[in-house]
């Protein structure tokens, strides 16, 4: 599989309980661009984003190529490689490639119809919107995050975890708007939705000691309690 080192593979494989190698053995491009996307997905956990974004443009040619029906499946396991590219790409400050990917993933998500599970991946319409927001976070675009956020119906993400992403992607782009408040509501409504998920992210630890650090006082007030609580006190 290309882009991937040694190293991270066999680690990968450790972690997963599975070897990529079955997939590639099975010759289906499916089967392929479904592990793509996870191990995509861990080379950005590890920070090689040069190497994520790689495996995740050279797998979606590779099913582009190589699929000729597009089925929803097909639809699926495309979209959400390209996906994970997309961040990985906003990541690393490839503004371009963020964007095409995202434009790509979006017609495909378009076609798709609908949000479904399909090859594991819960690719749809919302789950594209999210990573819209997500990727203009990342890049800075902090105006054009919440915008794209405003458009999206909570209640049309049944994943509370991504909801809960949603939220705190909400929570970064009014922080680097300078909207404390709206930043520190937002962050509030994420812990609400899924404890757990806010608690565990060093990006929400961060944002929080940066609001109990920053804001105005009235903000503060409210804003340090929360970081003591989740853990991220200073």
């Amino acid at each position: 599989m290309p882009g991937i080192d040694g190293g991270t593979l066999r680690a990968w494989r450790r972690s997963r309980g599975w070897d990529v190698s079955a997939a590639l053995a099975s010759q289906d491009p499916l089967t392929v661009g479904a592990s793509a996307r996870i191990v995509t997905h861990t080379l950005m956990n590890s920070g090689q984003l040069t190497a994520a974004i790689s495996t995740a443009r050279n797998h979606s040619l590779r099913l582009d190529r190589e699929t000729t029906e597009r089925t929803p499946e097909f639809l699926s396991v495309y979209g959400s490689v390209l996906l994970r590219g997309a961040i990985a790409a906003a990541q690393h400050d490839e503004r371009d490639t963020a964007h095409e990917m995202l434009g790509e993933a979006a017609d495909a998500a378009a076609m798709l119809g609908t949000d479904a599970n399909l090859r594991g991946t819960a690719f749809g319409p919302v789950n594209a919107q999210l990573h819209q927001v997500n990727v203009a976070v990342t890049l800075g675009d902090a105006g054009t995050a919440v915008d794209l956020a405003r458009r999206i119906d909570l209640a049309a993400i049944t994943v509370t975890e991504r909801k809960a992403s949603l939220l705190i992607d909400v929570a970064r782009a009014f922080f680097q708007w300078g909207r404390y408040e709206q930043a520190y509501a937002a962050l509030r409504a994420a812990e609400q939705t899924a404890p757990e998920e806010v608690a565990a992210r060093p990006a929400v630890c961060a944002l929080a000691r940066n609001l109990a650090a920053l804001a105005p006082p009235a903000v503060r007030r409210d804003a340090e309690p929360f970081a003591s609580r989740i853990g991220a006190a200073r």
